[in-house]
């Protein structure tokens, strides 16, 4: 879950809500979706990162009203995730073998 907490001037907490405020990423080579942000009515609005490929992590930034959030941005690394049998692949060089002689059995495990 993507939280921003919308602070006014001095720095202090708002606690109401009103504001269009937009997430997205940028950088690093993990990438993942976002849902449409929430507006929670007390200062904060929320929104789902979904993973989808693994990589390297990204940057999560957010804009208030068009205007850029400038406080340092959090990142999110997507890792894949446990082997699944259904999804990974198995294959052989070759579909015949002399007696004696062998193949290669390649396993390319997929998440």
């Amino acid at each position: 879950t993507l939280t921003l907490q919308a602070k006014d001037a001095a720095g202090n907490n708002l606690s109401t809500g009103g504001s269009t405020v937009v997430f997205t990423r940028s950088g690093g080579s993990s990438t993942g979706t976002i849902s449409s942000t929430t507006d929670n009515a007390n200062g904060t609005y929320t929104a789902t990162f979904t993973g989808v490929v693994a990589g390297t992590p990204t940057a999560i930034l957010a804009t208030v009203n068009s205007t850029s959030v400038s406080t340092a941005s959090p990142t999110v690394q997507v890792l894949p995730g446990a082997i699944s049998p259904v999804t990974s692949t198995l294959a052989v060089s070759s579909g015949t073998v002399v007696s004696g002689s062998g193949v290669t059995v390649t396993l390319q495990g997929k998440d």
